[in-house]
């Protein structure tokens, strides 16, 4: 019986791999990313786009987080004479200086602890396409000569060798961060600024083109339905009550499109089937948002959320809605701040007949559990996150079990799993 379960619970959690990419090779493909959209400013971004996807230089993508960059540079590639080599992508925001100089030029086996086998580097993945680097302004110097010589010579050099390769590949960089002005502090090179900001693309927030986020919404909500029901009912999608874009236009998006596209999925992930988004929960979910910021000044007119920005502080508002044990659940998520990880409700509870020390196991494994589920790492970084070894927290997860449910520690097998 137990092979039975398991056997359906991989082939259940198989059909979900396929349906995520399925739906993310659908969005990828998407022709048009400023579909729908009325602005000026996505008019422009639009001509952009096409203006310098026309040429072979290296392009700068600058302007707020969450506005699109990564977005707009696999649309450069798609429209490039390179569309059909590849397009090779590199977060560099808080890497350390040796692993983005390993992603970027390979290593040899032995070049640094760790280094068990040859690797290709992203340059020599990306010859013949677009190597696309963002946060670019995150990069240490020593990496930035190392950027600057391979995109002079278009020549590359993996760590712990002295040989030298041809790469052709065109840079599609793209930062958040005010590069002139790095460059005036003497933080960033200005011979490798003037190379990669050959061609330049800015990206305007959200706050300034309140007119194209009915669109988006749109766009998220089909994306929504699409995660739900599957791509075969892919012309399916969650539907707003009148009054509720107008409000969800009248917020300031500090993650701009990335925020806004986290809100509707939380919107929708209260509904069952293709029920209607109310007004009401949308209010709700704007001063949790808003609470959550810190009470910053987000755009939103405070009498508009009278009744529900008390919240924060009147936690018994929240026994008006149906779901109260979920809607406590996503206030606590909502006041930890980046970084934190929000722990299971379950734990203010000291249940009848239960010891300090099982509370207290019930607490490591609850612990442990929300990060490995909130970061989706191997348990090794699980352990470096809580400050342990490997081996210290297989220890803790064993001496939980002495007085815990053995199932709640059978998690699915992963690379690199602690047993």
């Amino acid at each position: 019986m137990r092979a039975s379960n398991e056997t359906k619970s991989k082939n259940r959690d198989s059909s979900y791999e396929l349906l995520r990419l399925v739906c993310e090779e659908s969005a990828h493909q998407t022709k048009d990313i400023f579909a729908g959209q009325i602005s000026q400013q996505a008019q422009r971004m639009r001509a952009d786009i096409e203006r310098v996807a026309k040429r072979p230089f290296n392009i700068l993508i600058t302007g707020e987080t969450g506005t699109g960059k990564t977005q707009i540079a696999r649309q450069i590639h798609r429209l490039s004479v390179r569309a059909s080599n590849p397009l090779i992508e590199l977060n560099c925001a808080n890497l350390p200086e040796q692993l983005v100089e390993a992603e970027l030029f390979g290593h040899r086996r032995g070049a640094f602890t760790g280094a068990d086998h040859d690797r290709k580097g992203l340059f020599e993945e990306a010859d013949g396409g677009v190597l696309f680097l963002d946060e670019i302004g995150d990069i240490d110097s020593g990496v930035q000569s190392r950027l600057l010589k391979a995109i002079e010579e278009k020549q590359i050099k993996r760590l712990g060798t002295n040989h030298y390769q041809s790469c052709d590949v065109q840079i599609v960089a793209a930062t958040s961060r005010n590069l002139p002005k790095m460059v005036r502090n003497r933080e960033f090179r200005e011979d490798l600024y003037s190379r990669l900001a050959v061609l330049t693309i800015e990206t305007t927030p959200l706050r300034e083109r309140r007119e194209d986020i009915p669109a988006m919404i749109a766009l998220f909500l089909n994306e929504a339905a699409c995660a739900v029901l599957g791509p075969a009912k892919k012309h399916s999608t969650f539907l707003l009550e009148d009054g509720a874009v107008e409000l969800l236009r009248e917020f300031d998006y500090p993650g701009n499109i990335r925020s806004l596209r986290n809100l509707v999925f939380e919107l929708t992930s209260y509904l069952d089937d293709m029920d209607q988004i109310s007004t009401e929960l949308v209010q709700l979910a704007l001063a949790r948002l808003d609470t959550r910021l810190g009470h910053i000044d987000c755009g939103v007119k405070p009498e508009r959320f009278a009744h529900t920005t008390s919240f924060a502080n009147d936690l018994t508002a929240l026994h008006r809605t149906e779901n109260d044990l979920a809607e406590l659940q996503l206030f606590v998520n909502s006041i930890a701040r980046e970084g934190d990880t929000a722990l299971p409700l379950e734990l203010c509870i000291l249940r009848r007949g239960e010891t300090f020390k099982e509370w207290t196991a019930r607490a490591k494994r609850c612990a442990i559990e929300a990060i490995h589920q909130t970061t989706g790492a191997t348990m090794e970084v699980v352990a470096q996150r809580l400050g342990l070894t490997a081996y210290s927290l297989k220890g803790h997860l064993q001496r939980a079990r002495r007085d815990q449910n053995p199932a709640l520690f059978e998690w699915r097998r992963e690379s690199g799993k602690v047993e």
